[in-house]
């Protein structure tokens, strides 16, 4: 049995318009709160994602096997393959836009803030998000299945094994956690696993962008040694 409702998802989706980036995102997660208590985790962080080709970060708030809650999206734009799943996603933009289509169409969809998206099992997407998006989406059906197609790209094509690894210990935490609020006798191994696993995300968070570009020594020694020295008079 489903615990969450599309509509009401959307809903809450639909009460991050009209607010600034990145506010949105917690008016997002504090509306499903309220109307499902003690499932949403604000705690993972941001991590980033490569599946079919599209750069993008996301922020789970819930995942189980048969579920999950997100937001993903990029400030810069990006574009690639929606993946052939079991799985149907639910997607509603909240920033930005975004352009889709599927074999045998020859004009883009569009859709922009407050739009929704519906891509079903074994359906698929060109995507392409233009200057940027943000969308909130729900997904489910037997996410084990995905996890693959969720981080091969991240693994063989762009070397980034950190993202890889949070996204499975990100994933184990969250499903710990849904499996323990359901089945009482196994709470205690659940709430170890979510330790456990959530203490892994989090160590594997990257240091902080290093906003100032350290000099290299070699071009400090070359500038000291190698000038040419001006001529006695």
């Amino acid at each position: 049995m489903a615990v969450f409702s599309t509509p009401v998802v959307h809903e809450c989706a639909m009460e991050c318009l009209g607010h600034p980036v990145p506010e949105m995102f917690d008016v997002f997660a504090k509306a499903m709160e309220k109307r499902y208590p003690g499932t949403i985790d604000f705690s993972q962080p941001w991590v980033y994602s490569i599946a079919g080709g599209a750069m993008i970060q996301m922020k789970l708030y819930y995942a189980s096997l048969t579920e999950y809650i997100m937001i993903w999206g990029t400030p810069i734009g990006s574009e690639g393959h929606s993946g052939r799943h079991f799985t149907g996603f639910w997607d509603t933009v909240i920033d930005g836009e975004m352009w889709y289509y599927g074999e045998g169409e020859f004009h883009k969809k569009v859709y922009k803030p407050g739009d929704r998206v519906y891509v079903g099992p074994g359906q698929a997407r060109a995507m392409n998000f233009t200057n940027g998006v943000w969308a909130v989406e729900y997904a489910r059906g037997f996410l084990p299945a995905e996890m693959f197609f969720g981080v091969i790209s991240e693994i063989l094509i762009c070397n980034d094994l950190i993202a890889a690894f949070q996204t499975i210990t990100l994933y184990t935490d969250l499903v710990a956690q849904a499996i323990g609020r359901k089945v009482k006798i196994l709470k205690p191994f659940c709430w170890l696993t979510s330790k456990i696993a959530h203490a892994l995300t989090m160590a594997l968070c990257p240091p902080q962008e290093v906003v100032p570009i350290p000099e290299n020594k070699n071009v400090r020694w070359f500038r000291r040694n190698m000038q040419p020295r001006k001529a006695r008079p």
